[in-house]
C-alpha cells in the first residue's frame, strides 16, 4: 500500500526593508492523524488541531536537537485543556483533557469558543531532555489559543506578533489545520507591522488560510511582496513513546503496586496520553521487572 505524503511544513519569509519576519505551519495531516489516534470528538478535534498550528509556530524557533516547545492551557471551558508539543525535528504531538462533548459535538456549527471557556491560563515551556530550559505563563479572557501565544509574546517576550489559526471540520473531521505569525523585529518597522495586522483584524489572512494560500501568495496580498523565504521545514505527528519507554515507567514504579498488578494475572494497558498510543504489558514482564530488584 502506498501512503499518501505528508504535506506539513513550516516557512519563514523575512522581508527586509521593514524587518518583519512571517511563518506559516502547515499542520492538516497531523492534525488528521492525532484526531484519529486519541479517537475525538468533532469539537476536541477542532480545538487540537488549531493548538497544533499554534505550536509549530512556536517550534520555529528551536534550534537544538532534542529541543522541544510545548504550548498547555487550562481553560474554564467544558474541554478543560490541551496540550501540544513540537520538537526540533519537526515531530508534533499532544492531547485535550476532554475528548468527546456530547452536547456541542452534536451542533450542526462547531463552537470551539463555547468549549474554550470564558478564560485560559496559558504556558509556554522551553525543554530538553531532562532540563527545563524556560517557562512562561500569562491569562487571557476570552480562552483563545492565537490570543495566548500573542500575550506570551507580548508580556514574557517583549516582542510584537500577530497570530491567525484557523482549523476547519468537514463531516466531523478535520478539513484544515494552519496558521500564521508575524511579528515585527526591534529594529522593524512598527507602522508597517500595524497595517500588516489590519488583515489579521479584518479576516483577510484568516481567508487566505482557509483557502490553502501559500505563504508568497500571503505575503503578496497583505502588500509585502519583497519577501526572502527560506528552505521550508517539514513537519509531522510523531511520539516517541515506545514499549521500551512503558517498561522503563513501570520499572520505576513502587513494588508493592506492581505485585499487587502480577496479582490481578492479567495484562496490563497503558495508554499513551500524548498520542493517544496503547501498549500491552504481560503479567511475565512485570515478573521479570520484580524479579530484577532482588
Amino acid at each position: 500500500m502506498i501512503m499518501p505524503k505528508n504535506a506539513d511544513r513550516l516557512l519563514m519569509a523575512f522581508c527586509p526593508s521593514a524587518n518583519i519576519v512571517l511563518r506559516h505551519a502547515e499542520v492538516t495531516d497531523s492534525a488528521r492523524e492525532l484526531e484519529h489516534s486519541h479517537l475525538c470528538g468533532p469539537t476536541a478535534g477542532l480545538i487540537q488541531a488549531e493548538a497544533l498550528a499554534g505550536v509549530a509556530l512556536l517550534g520555529a524557533e528551536l534550534t537544538r536537537p532534542e529541543e522541544a516547545v510545548t504550548l498547555r492551557l487550562q481553560v474554564t471551558g467544558p474541554i478543560g485543556g490541551v496540550l501540544v508539543e513540537a520538537r526540533s525535528d519537526g515531530s508534533l504531538r499532544g492531547y485535550t483533557q476532554v475528548k468527546v462533548m456530547n452536547d456541542l459535538d452534536a451542533c450542526e456549527d462547531l463552537d470551539a469558543a463555547v468549549a474554550l471557556g470564558d478564560s485560559a491560563e496559558v504556558r509556554v515551556i522551553r525543554s530538553l531532555p531532562g532540563v527545563l530550559l524556560s517557562s512562561a505563563g500569562v491569562e487571557v479572557r476570552p480562552a483563545s489559543v492565537p490570543q495566548g501565544i500573542e500575550t506570551y509574546y507580548r508580556q514574557s517576550q517583549q516582542r510584537r506578533v500577530r497570530v491567525q489559526l484557523t482549523a476547519l471540520a468537514y463531516g466531523g473531521f478535520i478539513d484544515c489545520a494552519r496558521g500564521v505569525l508575524i511579528e515585527c523585529l526591534p529594529d522593524g518597522d512598527r507602522a508597517e507591522f500595524e497595517r500588516i495586522g489590519r488583515f489579521v483584524e479584518d479576516g483577510t489572512v484568516q481567508e487566505c488560510l482557509e483557502a490553502g494560500a501559500s505563504l508568497q501568495t500571503i505575503c503578496e496580498t497583505v502588500g509585502v511582496p519583497d519577501v526572502q523565504l527560506a528552505e521550508p521545514k517539514p513537519l509531522r505527528f510523531h511520539c516517541p513513546c515506545s514499549a521500551e519507554r512503558v517498561s522503563d515507567m513501570l520499572g520505576s514504579m513502587p513494588t508493592k503496586e506492581l505485585e499487587e498488578m502480577i496479582c490481578a494475572d492479567q495484562s496490563v494497558r497503558v495508554i499513551c496520553h500524548m498520542c493517544g498510543k496503547g501498549y500491552s504489558v504481560a503479567v511475565e514482564e512485570l515478573k521479570r521487572i520484580v524479579a530484577s530488584r532482588s
